[in-house]
């Protein structure tokens, strides 16, 4: 009888001891965990570009056992995978919706994006027989825009209702109305050839040429004096009372209010200028940039690592490529191995490091200026055409690269014709 009761009592006790147990496992039926979406790898309302592939993913918490997804475009099925790459060259509005289902349960989240064309801008033409302006707006080219530009136009510079357009042959510069396109006057009596412009205000602008650099008068367009101390003008840029312009491989600096020279700056530069976030100003000079102090009017020289050569014209004037970022501050420059820009590096002028930004396209080296940023949203256009002479270069693509992380949002054809694009511009 007592090894009955003690056996009895073995029994209560583990069955005692057990009891924890048992109620911890139900505790952890009743918190299982659940799901939850928490992104879709992009915000609801953004707008990509036609044509632009944007990578969806499904970021979620609390995933456990076997789970299913399924992506669903305008109520169709596209996709059971957890990641998916949307693209679309249709203009509209999708609504994307995720399911996610494991053996808790079942989650849904849903974005609309918006797919829209590149932002509308102009492409000033150097030509082959005669130079040319096109428009890109909603995802379609309006060509030759003007007629009778100085053949090889170099750049176009828009100042409130009118574009200022540059040529090396005459007409030197010619003056575009941006409500009609019509030509509403035209310089062609500069000694040289056209190189650059700078407004000064409604009534001024500064003309570079293979001369000098000149005063001009915008109402009616004529031209005035030539500012002293210039002989070969490229580049320039103004900075509230300076202006600075970029003669031979120095850079002078001009007093806005009467165009009187007050110095010109240590270092040299074959290629200016792209004003920084922080208010600095940049030139290139080969291997090195140029960083100029606005106030103090000093400059000072920054080496590039890697053997790497910021692209400049060697040949024949074109608008420089040197370029800053809206959005960061940073550079953007074409490296060029040997005569032309190819890879876009990208300068972090706080930490003064310098990464590859985009590699370019295969057997296709930049043109032109080649680099241009929209100060819309900070996206990066880079024009480039196909190695070669002849027919190649009929083949040329304006890329549209996302300015802080490279991605490539568009590819824009240019082909078709000699267009030998010199540099974009935005309005």
């Amino acid at each position: 009888m007592k090894k009955m009761k003690f056996l009895v009592s073995q029994l209560y006790m583990l069955a005692l001891l057990a009891l924890p147990f048992i109620s911890s496992s139900c505790s952890d039926d009743d918190d299982d965990p659940k799901v939850e979406i928490t992104s879709l790898g992009i915000e609801d309302g953004a707008t990509v570009n036609a044509g632009q592939a944007v990578e969806l993913k499904a970021q979620i918490n609390n995933n456990h056992g076997t789970t299913s997804y399924s992506w669903v475009i305008n109520g169709k099925e596209v996709s059971t995978e957890n990641i998916y790459t949307f693209q679309s060259d249709t203009v509209k509005t999708y609504t994307i919706q995720l399911t996610v289902n494991n053996e808790y349960n079942t989650v849904k989240k849903e974005i609309n994006i918006t797919v829209a064309y590149p932002a509308s801008f102009y492409v000033i033409n150097e030509g082959k027989e005669y130079s040319s302006i096109n428009q890109y707006k909603e995802g379609k080219w309006n060509k030759k825009i003007i007629e009778d530009l100085g053949l090889t136009a170099t750049i176009g510079v828009i100042y409130e209702n009118y574009m200022y357009i540059v040529s090396k042959v005459s007409p030197n510069l010619t003056k575009m109305n941006m409500d009609n396109f019509s030509n509403t006057g035209q310089i062609d009596n500069i000694d040289g050839q056209g190189y650059n412009i700078c407004i000064i205000n409604q009534e001024t602008a500064v003309m570079t040429t293979s001369s000098g650099a000149y005063k001009v008068k915008l109402n009616p367009l004529t031209v005035e004096d030539k500012l002293t101390n210039t002989s070969n003008s490229k580049d320039i840029y103004k900075i509230k009372e300076q202006l600075f312009i970029l003669d031979g491989n120095t850079i002078k600096v001009y007093n806005i209010n009467d165009f009187s020279f007050k110095k010109g700056l240590t270092n040299q530069a074959n290629a200016g200028f792209a004003q920084a976030k922080d208010g600095s100003l940049w030139a290139a000079n080969g291997n090195k940039l140029v960083k100029i102090d606005t106030n103090k009017l000093e400059s000072e020289e920054i080496q590039l690592p890697n053997d790497l050569n910021i692209f400049f014209d060697k040949f024949a004037y074109r608008p420089s490529g040197l370029c800053a970022s809206t959005t960061e501050n940073a550079l953007y420059f074409a490296h060029a191995p040997n005569f032309s820009g190819t890879d876009i590096y990208k300068f972090d002028i706080t930490t003064q490091s310098v990464n590859k930004f985009f590699t370019a396209p295969t057997n296709y080296s930049g043109y032109g200026a080649g680099i241009q940023v929209n100060p819309q949203n900070g996206d990066v256009y880079l024009i480039y055409t196909e190695d070669g002479w002849g027919a190649h270069y009929l083949n040329t693509y304006i890329y549209v690269v996302d300015g802080v992380t490279g991605t490539q949002k568009a590819i824009i054809d240019y082909t078709g014709e000699y267009w030998f694009p010199s540099t974009i511009t935005f309005q």
